[in-house]
C-alpha cells in the first residue's frame, strides 16, 4: 500500500508541472479559485526566466527529469537573490514538482514551502501547494501535519465549490488510522467520501474503509460494503471469508454459510481451516451427509489432513447421516493408538447403534480400561456396556444376564446414569426370576410325571404278583424303558438346576473390568 501511495503522490505532484507552465504567459485562466480571491492584473514571468522555464518544461515533457532538475538548479544558482516575486515562486514550485517526480520528497517539501512563503502565487495555486505539502507530510509519516494540511485544503475547496480530489479523502482517512486507535472513528467519513468521489471502484479505497469498519466493529456497514467488494472483485478470496465472518458476527449464520459455500464452489477455499469451517456449517445446518462427502473428498485430495481429529469429525458426520457402516471403520482408524478411552467409547456407541453388540462390548471395555472419560461419559459407557452384553444373551443365558447386571451396577455409581441403570437391573432381575422359576417349575413337573408313571408301574406289578398273572416280555420292556426315561429326565432336571445355581453364584461373585485395569489387558476394540 505504501508503494501505491508513493506512485499516486508522484503522479499528482508531477501533474502540477503542467499547471505551473500554464502561467508562463499572461492569462486569467491560471486555475480555478474562489471569486474575489484575486485582485489586480494577472502576474507573469519575466522574459528571461520564462525562456529558461520553457526549455525546462519541454525537458519534463520529454521525460528528461534529471536534466530538467539540473536546469532549475542552475537557474536558481545563477540568479540567486535576483529571482524575485512571481519568478521565484514559480521556479521553486516547478522544481518541487520535479523533485517529487524523482522521489526526493524532502527536497520537494522545502521548495514548495519556499514558493508558498513568497505569497506571490494566485490563491488557488497556493492552496494546491498546501495540498502537496500535506501529501508529503503523509509520505514522511508526519501524520498530524498531513491531517491538518488535508483538512485545510478540503475545507477551502468546499468553500470555493471546487470538487475535492478523492485521493485527498483517502490520504486523510489513512492518516487518521496512523495516529491513535481513538482516531479510527474520524477516519470513517473521509474514507466513505473517497469512495463516493471515485468514478470507478478502487480496491485500495474499499480495503481501507473495510479495515476501518472492522476496527470499529461496525458490522452493520461492513457487511454491505463487503457485499459490494465481492461483486467488484469476485476472485479475491479474503473478501468472501471476511464477508462470511461479518455475517457470523452479526448473527446471520445462514448467510455466512451461504457465502462460504459459494466461495468453495468457486474454488477459492484452499486452506484446511477454510474447508473445515464449511464442513462444520454443513453439520450445523443439518446437512451432515454433504459435509461428510466434502471432507472425504478433500482428505483424498490431500487438502485436509487425515488426522485423528479430522477422522473423528468424519465419523461423526457419517453417524449423523445414519451411515453407520461408513462411520465405523473411520472411527476405528481414529481410535488406534489413542492414549485414552474417549475414541473407543465413541466407537462403542456407533457399534451399538449398528447392532454389532459383541464388537461394541469390546470397544466399551477398552474405553473403560484405558480411562480418561468424563464422569458423565463413564456412566454412559457402563450403561452401554450393559446393553451390549444383554443384547447378546439368549433366552437361557444367565451368565450374560449377570455380566450385564454387573455393568449396570457400575453405572449406578454415576449420578447421571443411576436411574437408568437401576431400571435395567430390575428388568434383568425380572427376566432371570421368570427363567429360574420356569426351570424350577419344569423340574417339579418332570418329577411329578415320573413319580406318577413309576407309581403306576409299581402298582401294576404288585397286583400281577398277587394274582399270579403272567406278564409278557413286551410289557416288561416298556416298563423298563419308562423307568430309564424317567431316570434320565430327573437327572437332567437336577443337573440343569445345579448348573443354574452355580452360574448365578459364579456370575454374581465374578469381578467386572476396572477403570484402573491395564490398557494392555483390555480386549481389542475391533475384530
Amino acid at each position: 500500500m505504501i508503494e501505491k501511495r508513493k506512485n499516486s503522490l508522484k503522479a499528482l505532484l508531477a501533474a502540477s508541472a503542467m499547471s505551473v507552465m500554464m502561467v508562463m504567459a499572461p492569462s486569467t485562466a491560471v486555475a480555478q479559485q474562489c471569486p474575489g480571491d484575486e485582485s489586480g492584473p494577472s502576474k507573469v514571468l519575466s522574459t528571461p526566466v520564462a525562456r529558461v522555464l520553457q526549455t525546462i518544461f519541454e525537458q519534463i515533457q520529454a521525460d528528461q527529469q534529471t536534466l530538467a532538475l539540473q536546469g532549475l538548479n542552475d537557474l536558481i544558482a545563477q540568479r540567486g537573490a535576483g529571482l524575485q516575486g512571481f519568478d521565484k515562486a514559480t521556479t521553486y514550485e516547478l522544481r518541487g514538482s520535479v523533485k517529487a517526480g524523482l522521489e526526493d520528497f524532502n527536497g520537494a517539501k522545502r521548495d514548495f514551502e519556499v514558493a508558498l512563503a513568497t505569497n506571490e502565487l494566485p490563491q488557488a495555486r497556493n492552496n494546491q501547494l498546501r495540498y502537496f505539502l500535506a501529501q508529503l507530510s503523509f509520505q514522511q509519516e508526519n501524520y498530524q501535519a498531513a491531517i491538518s494540511g488535508l483538512n485545510n485544503w478540503i475545507n477551502t475547496a468546499r468553500n470555493c465549490n471546487i470538487p475535492v480530489d478523492e485521493n485527498a479523502y483517502y490520504l486523510l482517512a489513512a492518516a487518521y488510522t496512523q495516529i491513535t486507535p481513538a482516531r479510527w472513528r474520524d477516519a470513517a467519513n473521509p474514507a466513505e467520501r473517497a469512495i463516493a468521489a471515485s468514478s470507478e471502484p478502487k480496491k485500495a479505497q474499499y480495503d481501507l474503509l473495510n479495515l476501518i469498519y472492522s476496527e470499529l466493529g461496525n458490522n452493520d456497514k461492513r457487511g454491505p460494503l463487503l457485499e459490494k467488494m465481492v461483486g467488484f472483485w469476485p476472485g479475491t478470496k479474503t473478501y468472501w471469508t471476511q464477508l462470511s465472518g461479518a455475517y457470523s458476527q452479526a448473527g446471520r449464520d445462514r448467510d455466512a454459510f451461504s457465502v462460504v459455500e459459494v466461495a468453495y464452489r468457486a474454488g477459492l477455499l484452499t486452506t484446511e481451516g477454510e474447508m473445515l469451517t464449511l464442513i462444520q456449517y454443513y453439520s450445523f445446518f443439518d446437512n451432515p451427509f454433504r459435509g461428510a462427502n466434502v471432507l472425504e473428498r478433500e482428505m483424498a485430495a490431500g487438502n485436509v489432513k487425515r488426522s485423528q481429529k479430522n477422522l473423528v469429525l468424519l465419523s461423526q458426520l457419517w453417524s449423523q447421516s445414519r451411515e453407520h457402516k461408513k462411520s465405523i471403520p473411520i472411527l476405528q482408524e481414529a481410535a488406534r493408538g489413542s492414549d485414552t478411552g474417549v475414541l473407543a467409547y465413541r466407537l462403542g456407541q456407533v457399534l451399538l447403534a449398528d447392532e454389532q453388540y459383541a464388537n461394541s462390548q469390546r470397544a466399551l471395555e477398552q474405553a473403560l480400561n484405558k480411562g480418561g472419560l468424563k464422569s458423565k461419559d463413564a456412566g454412559d459407557a457402563w450403561l452401554l456396556l450393559g446393553t451390549a452384553r444383554f443384547n447378546q444373551a439368549g433366552p437361557e443365558d444367565v451368565s450374560l444376564w449377570n455380566s450385564a447386571r454387573n455393568a449396570f451396577k457400575n453405572a449406578q455409581r454415576y449420578e447421571g446414569a443411576r436411574k437408568r441403570a437401576s431400571d435395567w437391573i430390575k428388568y434383568i432381575d425380572a427376566v432371570e426370576f421368570t427363567y429360574v422359576e420356569g426351570v424350577k417349575l419344569e423340574r417339579a413337573q418332570i418329577i411329578e410325571r415320573c413319580e406318577a408313571d413309576l407309581n403306576r408301574i409299581e402298582q401294576s406289578e404288585r397286583i400281577e404278583d398277587l394274582q399270579g398273572t403272567p406278564v409278557s416280555d413286551e410289557v416288561k420292556a416298556e416298563r423298563q424303558a419308562k423307568r430309564a426315561e424317567c431316570s434320565q429326565m430327573l437327572a437332567k432336571a437336577e443337573a440343569a438346576t445345579a448348573e443354574l445355581s452355580e452360574a448365578q453364584e459364579s456370575a454374581r461373585n465374578e469381578p467386572d473390568i476396572s477403570a484402573n485395569a491395564s490398557a494392555a489387558d483390555a480386549p481389542a476394540a475391533s475384530e
